[in-house]
C-alpha cells in the first residue's frame, strides 16, 4: 500500500515528492538531522527503502541515491520509495571515514541501537524503527571506506525463514552482475551482526547490502554500478519498467585476509577481481635500502575481492583479502 506515505511530520501523497529532515538529537552545534526523501508512486506496489552514508566518505552510493531519488519520476512509479541519501551527515560534513566524530561508534557495528544509547546509537535506533521499517524492502548502498579498493557485490544476512531468505537471495542477485555473499551466523560473510542489514532482516525486512567503490572516490563506474543494481532491483519488484537481466552469479563460501610479515613500501602485483591461485605473488615489501625484503605470496585460490591502499606495511598489516567462492 503506498497511499500515504509518511516519516513523522513529513508525508507524500500519491504522485507526490517530497524531502526534508528527521532530527536525531542535538549536539553542542546544533541539532544532528537525517535527510529524508519520500517518492510515492501513482500506482500500487511495494515500499523500498534505499540508504546511502552510513559510511559517509563513501561517496560513490552517496551520489548514486542522490541521483536515483532526482530521477524518479513518481507519476511512473509503482509503490513508493523512501530515500537517505546521507545517513551520518556528522561524518559527511566532517570527512571521517568508518568512525562517527561524535562518540568514535561505527554506525554499521552497533545496529539495531539503543534509543537511551549514544548519539550515534540513537541514530542506529532511529533509522531502522522509523525509516527502514517503514518499508517492505531495504537496500544500504556502500562502498570500501577510505583506504579500500573492493569488487562489487551484493551481500543478504540469512535468517532461517524460507519466503523471507527466498525474497533476499533473489534481490542480491537482481543487484549484483557477479557476487553474492549469503551471510550465515557461522560462515563470518557480510553483512555482519551489527549492520543495518543483518538487523532489518530480523524485523521482517528485505535488506541487501550493496557495495561499489572505494578508497574515498568517486568514480562513475562505480556510481553507475549502483545505479544500475537499484534499477535492476526495483524492475524485479514491479516499480518501474522493464526486465531484470538474468545470468549467473557466483556465490561466495568464506574470506581470507593475505597479511604483511615485514615491513616497508608494499607493491602491489595483483588488481580488483583477479582471479588468483595458492602461491601466487600478490605484492612485494620494499625495505628503506631498496631491497626486497618479503615477497607476499596468497594462501589460497579465489577472487581478489579487496586491496587495502596504504603504501607502507608492518608486521600483521593487511594488504589483500579474496573470495573463495
Amino acid at each position: 500500500m503506498t497511499s500515504p506515505i509518511a516519516i513523522r511530520d513529513l508525508s507524500a501523497r500519491r504522485g507526490e515528492k517530497k524531502h526534508g529532515w528527521l532530527t536525531i538529537g542535538e549536539t553542542a552545534s546544533g541539532p544532528l538531522r537525517m535527510p529524508i526523501v519520500l517518492i510515492n508512486g501513482r500506482e500500487e506496489g511495494p515500499v523500498l527503502c534505499v540508504t546511502a552514508g552510513v559510511h559517509a566518505t563513501e561517496y560513490a552510493p552517496i551520489d548514486a541515491v542522490m541521483r536515483l531519488l532526482t530521477v524518479l519520476d513518481p507519476e511512473r512509479l509503482h509503490g513508493a520509495v523512501i530515500g537517505v541519501p546521507v545517513v551520518n551527515m556528522r561524518m559527511f560534513e566532517h570527512r571521517t571515514g568508518f568512525t562517527s566524530p561524535l562518540d568514535g561508534l561505527n554506525l554499521n557495528r552497533i545496529a539495531p541501537g539503543r534509543q537511551d544509547g549514544s548519539i550515534s546509537e540513537v541514530l542506529a535506533d532511529i533509522l531502522l524503527r522509523e525509516v527502514i521499517a517503514a518499508a517492505q524492502y531495504h537496500i544500504d548502498f556502500h562502498a570500501g571506506d577510505l583506504g579500500e579498493q573492493l569488487l562489487p557485490f551484493a551481500g543478504y544476512s540469512l535468517t532461517g525463514r524460507r519466503e523471507l531468505d527466498a525474497k533476499g537471495e533473489a534481490l542480491a542477485g537482481a543487484f549484483t552482475p557477479r557476487l553474492i555473499s549469503l551471510s550465515t551466523d557461522d560462515n563470518m560473510l557480510p553483512p555482519f551482526p551489527g549492520s543495518l542489514n543483518y538487523a532489518a532482516t530480523r524485523m521482517g525486512v528485505v535488506s541487501i547490502l550493496a557495495e561499489a567503490g572505494g578508497n574515498g572516490t568517486l568514480e562513475e563506474q562505480d556510481v553507475q554500478t549502483h545505479l544500475e543494481g537499484a534499477e535492476s532491483v526495483m524492475r524485479h519488484l514491479g516499480m518501474i519498467d522493464g526486465h531484470t537481466a538474468n545470468g549467473s552469479r557466483i556465490a561466495a563460501r568464506s574470506r581470507t585476509v593475505i597479511r604483511a610479515k615485514r615491513s616497508g613500501l608494499v607493491r602491489i602485483k595483483v588488481g580488483i577481481g583477479d582471479e588468483i591461485r595458492l602461491g601466487q605473488e600478490v605484492a612485494e615489501i620494499v625495505g628503506v635500502f631498496g631491497d626486497v625484503v618479503e615477497r607476499v605470496t596468497s594462501t589460497g585460490q579465489g577472487l581478489v575481492g579487496l586491496i587495502w591502499t596504504h603504501k607502507v606495511v608492518n608486521t600483521g598489516d593487511p594488504i589483500v583479502r579474496y573470495w573463495v567462492t
